[in-house]
């Protein structure tokens, strides 16, 4: 099982070679340095608009009376309906174009004037409306009307410019990144992306309401300057001049039929279209995640802060993340990450029945949650794009990515509308029009999250069935051979020291709990809170046990295949792979703090529901870490582990 002829044989002796290749481009030290500075900056420029505006409209939408239904629909279905339609188009004709000036670049120059007017016209909005009104072009309408009117109209001009650029903006990185420094690069680029999380929320993000104007002229400016110095000094390579069938086979319907007749051929592609509505199912939550916050008590000030300093942690975190990508493979990154996501999606029902105070709920849970799972979140965060580039071919790499993106925009179009229905329902029928609604954005998240990773445990399994780490190609039913040669780092299989230190702090986490429930308990006779402490005694502290043994068979059953594999049998299950489990057992033994944080602030506060809520939602956490470990052996299931291998370190 630990030995396998068709590893990667790494040259002994040679030094590293002073010099990249990403197709007809070559790059040294310096060149390196250069083309990394200018897409860097060009992507915080991209990224700062893409923070700063969406983080404010849904303030100013609510300041002015706009409906739940009318931001989510603004926000979130007009931006992917456009995508829908115009960037399939967009992203199949990029990958023919043939200019002087690359095939990516020609849409970042033309399109760079209109984003930027676009994001100026939001800027002044109101003032637009009072003198359109003054005018007497909108005197039927009254003031708060029309400011909603023309922001509304400025919104979709906004996205409609915006759909352009950001239909091919990822494809320049697969095009001029050397495959040896995706890793790397992405993971600087994940670095830029919380740069400006921490610089915009702890210092400008509190003036979002009152200063809108100047944070929108600021914004325009930057986007300007990084985009343009992007399009002058990056140089996209040389690219295999179209032929004449390729023509043909790209214009008009015929072109259609080609688009769709390669893109979606093959059951793994499809699986991995699906799976792409992920972010999409997420981020129809996103309009109203500053409103859940601030039902919890949170002032803005709160709120930015606790976003900039864990923006902060996430920036430092994303570049010592990077290393791991290649190492672990980005699909297994994000496969057993939607595992643990599945099963413990269902953690924030907790605070539907609780309201701590909120220095609390800001220092324990927003801030001392987010900065515990920060590593784990940056890594999912620096594996996203290299996880596309891994898996689909590179010839077609634009054309990919946009029939992705139908899936992904159709998904954001309904999802964006849903959300804004769902907490409309709530507020209507169940909340008496109240913001407590907000509190249920948990179970949206919870079903997205158990949808999303049965798919991705089903496009891992498929990843394994077309060769994994060794063998892997993608498909590419095109061409004689049924796929598309690509370049593979190499990898590290499971290492069982790191394999065993993972089981053993699970092991930790689970007795910790135990011991907990124990501690809670005593407390609660000692203060004398009867129901609270009858339930601890009779239910909570009982199950804690039977969690207990629980982990310790399945921690054994592990163990006993590492050793059967390691005497040259097949396991009876699969082996789980270290590294994800690893770092998920660092944040679950980190959590155990803000557990115990959490319920000494609810007895001091005597909310004795809080203490059985936070008692009740601890053991389901275990619960969800157990099945998580099960439905990964599972899914590991009649794969090679490789135990104890290492690519980098195997010599001719």
């Amino acid at each position: 099982m630990n030995e396998s002829p068709l590893r990667p044989i790494a040259a002994s002796g040679i030094q590293p070679a002073k010099t990249w290749h990403c197709g007809t481009l070559t790059y040294t030290k310096a060149g390196i340095i250069t083309l990394f500075t200018f897409l860097l900056f060009g992507s915080f420029s991209f990224n700062l608009m893409m923070t700063v505006v969406p983080s404010i409209l849904p303030l100013k939408l609510k300041s002015l009376g706009a409906s739940d239904v009318l931001i989510g629909m603004l926000l979130t279905s007009i931006f992917p309906m456009f995508g829908l339609v115009i960037s399939p188009y967009l992203s199949f004709k990029s990958d023919y174009l043939r200019t002087r000036w690359g095939r990516r670049k020609p849409f970042f120059f033309f399109t760079l004037p209109f984003v930027t007017l676009s994001i100026l016209a939001l800027a002044f909005s109101e003032d637009i409306a009072r003198l359109m009104q003054s005018s007497g072009l909108l005197a039927n309408l009254t003031p708060t009307a029309a400011a909603i009117g023309v922001m509304s109209v400025c919104i979709v001009a906004f996205q409609f410019s915006d759909v352009v650029i950001a239909s091919v903006y990822n494809y320049i990185f697969n095009d001029t990144v050397p495959v040896a420094l995706t890793g790397r690069f992405f993971g600087l680029m994940q670095m830029v992306g919380a740069s400006i999380g921490f610089l915009y929320n702890y210092f400008i993000f509190k003036y979002a309401e009152s200063h809108m104007k100047e944070i929108f002229v600021a914004t325009a400016l930057v986007y300007f300057v990084g985009i343009g110095l992007l399009c002058i000094f990056v140089k996209e390579g040389e690219y295999p001049p179209v032929n004449e069938k390729e023509k043909v086979n790209t214009r008009g319907l015929a072109g259609l039929k080609t688009f769709f007749r390669e893109s979606f051929s093959h059951k793994f592609y499809w699986t991995k279209f699906i799976y792409s509505m992920s972010p999409a199912l997420g981020a129809a939550l996103w309009p109203f995640g500053i409103f859940y916050y601030k039902e919890m008590g949170l002032s803005l000030d709160y709120i930015g802060k606790a976003s900039a300093v864990t923006a902060l942690a996430g920036m430092i975190a994303a570049y010592f993340a990077s290393v791991y990508i290649d190492r672990w493979h980005p699909l297994r990154i994000l496969a057993y990450s939607g595992v643990f996501a599945a099963t413990l999606s269902v953690g924030g029902w907790v605070w539907a029945f609780v309201t701590l105070p909120p220095a609390a709920f800001f220092w324990l849970n927003m801030l001392g949650g987010g900065l515990i799972g920060v590593f784990h979140g940056a890594l999912c965060g620096v594996a996203a794009v290299p996880f596309d580039m891994r898996l689909q071919p590179k010839s077609r790499y634009g054309q990919f990515c946009s029939a992705q993106s139908i899936v992904t925009n159709a998904c954001k179009m309904v999802a964006g509308a849903a959300a804004g229905y769902y907490f409309y329902a709530l507020k209507t029928y169940f909340f008496s029009g109240s913001d407590y609604a907000y509190r249920f954005n948990f179970v949206w998240s919870a079903v997205a999250s158990i949808v999303m990773g049965y798919v991705i445990y089903s496009l891992y399994r498929q990843w394994q069935a077309l060769g994994g780490d060794l063998r892997f190609n993608p498909p590419a039913p095109w061409s004689e051979k049924g796929y598309e040669e690509m370049e593979r780092p190499l990898f590290v299989g499971t290492q069982v020291r790191w394999l065993n230190y993972a089981l053993s702090m699970t092991n930790l986490v689970m007795f910790s709990t135990l011991a907990f429930m124990i501690w809670v308990a005593y407390w609660l006779w000692h203060i004398d809170w009867t129901t609270a402490f009858h339930v601890y005694v009779f239910g909570l502290v009982p199950v804690s046990v039977l969690l207990y043994l629980w982990w310790v068979k399945v921690e054994r059953a592990i163990k006993a295949d590492v050793a059967r594999c390691v005497a040259g049998e097949s396991p009876k299950d699969g082996i789980p792979h270290h590294g994800i489990f690893f770092v998920k057992a660092i944040v679950l033994l980190l959590g155990m703090p803000v557990k115990i944080g959490l319920m000494i602030v609810a007895m001091q506060e005597g909310l004795h529901n809080g203490v059985i809520v936070f008692g009740i939602g601890a053991q389901v956490a275990d619960l969800g870490v157990i099945l998580a470990v099960l439905i990964l052996r599972r899914m590991e299931r009649g794969n090679d582990p490789m135990l104890n291998y290492d690519g980098r370190k195997v010599v001719a």
